[in-house]
C-alpha cells in the first residue's frame, strides 16, 4: 500500500553509487537541453519565457518519482504549448498576467483530470484516441508550431488569430518588414542547431546558440538595433499559491483541458513505451497518469503551465545512460539552480534564437510518409489522419482532435455494423475448411457454410442477416441446409436473437434448415434461454463443421449430386457419384513440365530432387511443388485450387485464376489438360494471368 502511494520507494531501496553517477550525468545533460527549450516553448504558448523555467522546476522530478518510466523526461513540449496558446488566445492577451493565471488554471484542470484517470484506473480511455488521429494532428501541429515562430525568427509583428490559416496570411502580408539583424540571428541559430545534431546526438547545440546569441546581443548592443530580447527574468521561484479559480472560467476551459490532458499523456506514454521496449521495463498506464497528473498539479501552484513527456529530452536522457527516475530529479535541481543564480544573465537572449530552438525541435515531427503507410495499411485510417490534418488548419487545433476522434469512432462503428461474412468450403488438399471466395474453391450447392466475423448485436444483426440471405438466394434452387459457424461470435443480444427467430421462420418457408456449429458457451446459453433451441431443435446445434457434413449429407438430394453437381467437396460425395481416383504429381511430371517449358524458351528451373519447378516471368518467380498437381486414372492433369501464387507482392489463389480463365473444374480441382502439352499451356496462362490480376 505504501509503494502504491510512494512508488519510487520500490526502486530507491536498491539505489547505488554507480546508478547515482550515471543519473547525475544524464540529468545534467538533459537540463542543458531543457533550459533553452522550456523558455522557447513558453514563448510558443504565449507566456513569458520564465514561465517555461517554472514549469520545468518540479515537473521532471514529480513525474519521474510518481510515474512508472525510469527514462521519461517531463516538461514543456511543443504540441501542448500550442494547445495552451490556442485555448487561451480568445480569452486573454498573450504574456499578460491574466494569460499566465489562466495557463496555471489550465495546468490544474489537466492535472486533476489525469490524476483522476490514474487513481480510478481508467487509463484504458486513452485507447479511444486512435493512432491515425495522433499522426494527423502531430504533423499538422508541427507545421503550425513552426509557423507561429516565423514572426520571431524574422522580427515582424502580426495580428494573432485563433484560426491558423489566417496567421499564414498575416505572415505573407508582413514578410517585407523582415528585420535584417533578427533574421540573421534566427537563420544562423537554426542552421547551427541542425548541424550540431550531425556532430553528436548529445551535443548541446541549443545551449551553445543561447550562450553565443546572448553574448552577441550584449556586446554588440543588438537590442538598440531593434532585435527583440527576452528581457528581465526574475530570480528564484514564485511563492506557491493556488491559481484563481473562477467557476465560469473553469467551465469554459474544461473542454480544452481534457484535450490537452489526453494528447499530452498519449505523447508521454508513447515515448515511455518506445524506451520500455528497449529496456524491457514494465510500464503501468495508470501509474504514469498519476505521475503526469501530479506534475501538472504542482506546476499550477508555481505559475507553470501544462507539461508532458518530451521525446527529444527523453532520448537524450536514455542515450546519456540514465538508470532511474533520479536523473529527472537532478534535472529539476539544475533548473532550480538556473532560476536562482543564472536567470539575470539571460536578459539579452534574442527571441529569434528561442524561435530557432522550437522550429528545429518540431522538424522531426513532420513525417509525410506516415500518412502513406497508414493508407496502405488501412485506407480508413489514412482518411482519418488526412481529415484531422486538414481540420487543424481551417479551425482551432483542439477541434481537429475532436473531429478525428469522432470520425475514428464512427468508422469503427461502421465496420462493426458491416462485418465480413465468409463462405466456407472444404479444401481437397488440406481437408480443412477455407474461405471459398479467397481461394476460388467450389462450394456444395446444397449445404452452405458461412462464418460471420463479428458478434451479433442490435446495430449489425439486420445487415448480417441481409448478407446471409443474399448468399442463400444465390443457392436457392438447390440449397437444403444453412450452417452458421459461430466461431467468431462472442456475444448476442436480445435484438439479435429476435431477428434470428424471425429468420428461422423465413428459411423454413423456403425449405431450408438453419444449423449452428462451434457455439461458445455464453452464446449457447443466451440462445437456449431465449428459446431458440426449442424453435429449431437441439439436433441442429452441432459441435463442428465436420460433424455437420457427416450428419446432414444423408438428408440432401443425392440425385442432384449425381446429375448436376460438378464437384466433390466432401469425402461423402464419392458415396453417391462417380469416384475419381487421384494421385499426387511426382518427379516424372515435374521433369516433363521442365522439358516442355524449356522448349518454349521460358525461364524455368528444377530443384529439390526434381520435385520443385520454378518459372520466372520478369522479376517474379513462381514455385510449384509436385504435390500441387494431381493426376486422375485417365491421365488428366489437375492443379489444386488452394495453391497460392504470390505475384508483385500480392497473393492470389490458383482456384480464383482458374475461374477467371474459364478452366474446367473436376471435383473442385482445376483441369490443366488431358496431356502434358495442354497442361503446360494452361499453367503458363495461370502464371501470366496472375501478373495481370495483381498489376
Amino acid at each position: 500500500m505504501v509503494e502504491r502511494v510512494f512508488p519510487f520507494l520500490g526502486w530507491l531501496r536498491n539505489y547505488n553509487k554507480e546508478s547515482a553517477v550515471r543519473d547525475f550525468i544524464a540529468g545534467l545533460t538533459v537540463a542543458v537541453v531543457l533550459v533553452p527549450q522550456s523558455m522557447a516553448y513558453a514563448m510558443l504558448a504565449g507566456l513569458p519565457p520564465v514561465v517555461g523555467l517554472y514549469a520545468s522546476a518540479f515537473a521532471p522530478a514529480i513525474a519521474a518519482l510518481w510515474g512508472s518510466s525510469p527514462q521519461l523526461q517531463t516538461g514543456p513540449v511543443a504540441i501542448v504549448s500550442l494547445l495552451v496558446f490556442t485555448s487561451l488566445l480568445p480569452i486573454a492577451e498573450p504574456e499578460s498576467e491574466k494569460f499566465v493565471q489562466l495557463a496555471a488554471l489550465l495546468a490544474l484542470l489537466v492535472g486533476v483530470f489525469q490524476l483522476a484517470l490514474g487513481v480510478f484506473r481508467l487509463g484504458f480511455i486513452m485507447n479511444f484516441v486512435s493512432h491515425a488521429v495522433v499522426v494527423g494532428f502531430s504533423n499538422a501541429a508541427a507545421i503550425i508550431i513552426a509557423s507561429t515562430q516565423v514572426p520571431h525568427l524574422l522580427g515582424i509583428e502580426i495580428e494573432k488569430h485563433e484560426f491558423v490559416f489566417k496567421n499564414f496570411i498575416e505572415i505573407a502580408k508582413n514578410i517585407d518588414e523582415t528585420h535584417l539583424y533578427t533574421a540573421i540571428i534566427g537563420f544562423s541559430a537554426t542552421a547551427f542547431i541542425l548541424l550540431s545534431r550531425k556532430i553528436h546526438p548529445l551535443f548541446p547545440g541549443a545551449l551553445v546558440v543561447v550562450v553565443v546569441s546572448t553574448l552577441s546581443a550584449y556586446y554588440l548592443g543588438l537590442e538598440k538595433l531593434g532585435v527583440k530580447v527576452v528581457g528581465h527574468i526574475p530570480s528564484g521561484l514564485p511563492t506557491p499559491s493556488l491559481p484563481d479559480i473562477d467557476l465560469d472560467m473553469v467551465d469554459e476551459l474544461m473542454g480544452q483541458a481534457i484535450v490537452i490532458a489526453i494528447i499530452g499523456f498519449m505523447e508521454a506514454y508513447a515515448i515511455a513505451k518506445t524506451m520500455a521496449a528497449q529496456t524491457k521495463h514494465k510500464l503501468d498506464v495508470d501509474q504514469e497518469l498519476i505521475g503526469q497528473g501530479l506534475a501538472n498539479l504542482v506546476n499550477s501552484f508555481v505559475r507553470g503551465y501544462p507539461v508532458s513527456g518530451s521525446f527529444s529530452r527523453s532520448a537524450v536522457n536514455f542515450l546519456a545512460g540514465a538508470k532511474t527516475g533520479m536523473s529527472s530529479v537532478f534535472t529539476s535541481l539544475f533548473v532550480i539552480f538556473t532560476l536562482f543564480f543564472l536567470a539575470p544573465l539571460l536578459y539579452n537572449l534574442p527571441k529569434a534564437a528561442l524561435a530557432a530552438v522550437v522550429i528545429v525541435a518540431v522538424l522531426g515531427i513532420v513525417k509525410p510518409k506516415a500518412f502513406l503507410e497508414l493508407y496502405r495499411t488501412n485506407p480508413q485510417d489514412g482518411v482519418v489522419a488526412g481529415i484531422t490534418f486538414i481540420s487543424a488548419f481551417i479551425m482551432k487545433p483542439d477541434y481537429a482532435i475532436f473531429i478525428g476522434i469522432l470520425l475514428s469512432l464512427i468508422l469503427f462503428l461502421w465496420r462493426s455494423m458491416h462485418p465480413r461474412i465468409v463462405v466456407l468450403t472444404r479444401d481437397s488438399k488440406t481437408r480443412t475448411f477455407m474461405n471459398a471466395e479467397l481461394f476460388g474453391l467450389p462450394e456444395c450447392p446444397q449445404m452452405l457454410f458461412i462464418r460471420p466475423d463479428a458478434s451479433l448485436y442490435f446495430a449489425n444483426v439486420e445487415h448480417i442477416i441481409e448478407e446471409i440471405d443474399h448468399l442463400v438466394e444465390k443457392h436457392r434452387r438447390s440449397l437444403k441446409h444453412l450452417v452458421i459457424d459461430a466461431e467468431s461470435i462472442n456475444y448476442v443480444d436480445a435484438t439479435a436473437i429476435d431477428v434470428l427467430k424471425e429468420y428461422v421462420e423465413d428459411l423454413e418457408k423456403k425449405g431450408i434448415k438453419l444449423h449452428f456449429v462451434n457455439l461458445k458457451t455464453p452464446v449457447r446459453n443466451a440462445l437456449e434461454r431465449a428459446g431458440l433451441f426449442e424453435k429449431i431443435g437441439e439436433d441442429r446445434i452441432l459441435p463442428s463443421k465436420g460433424t455437420a457434413v457427416s450428419k446432414l449429407f444423408a438428408s440432401i438430394d443425392h440425385n442432384f449430386c449425381r446429375s448436376e453437381c460438378p464437384y466433390a467437396v466432401f469425402d461423402e460425395c464419392y458415396e453417391v457419384k462417380e469416384f475419381l481416383k487421384f494421385r499426387q504429381g511426382d518427379q516424372d511430371l515435374i521433369r516433363k513440365f521442365y522439358t516442355l517449358l524449356n522448349s518454349r524458351e521460358v525461364k524455368v528451373f528444377i530443384g529439390n530432387r526434381d520435385r520443385t519447378l520454378l518459372i520466372q516471368e520478369g522479376r517474379n518467380t513462381f514455385e510449384f511443388d509436385a504435390g500441387d498437381f494431381l493426376v486422375d486414372e485417365r491421365g488428366r492433369i489437375f492443379l489444386v485450387p488452394s495453391k497460392v501464387i504470390t505475384t508483385n507482392g500480392k497473393v492470389v489463389s490458383a482456384g480464383k485464376l482458374g475461374s477467371q480463365l474459364g478452366l474446367e473444374k473436376v471435383n473442385g480441382n482445376i483441369l490443366l489438360g488431358s496431356f502434358h502439352e495442354e497442361a503446360v499451356e494452361n499453367l503458363l496462362k495461370l502464371v501470366r494471368s496472375s501478373l495481370e490480376t495483381t498489376r
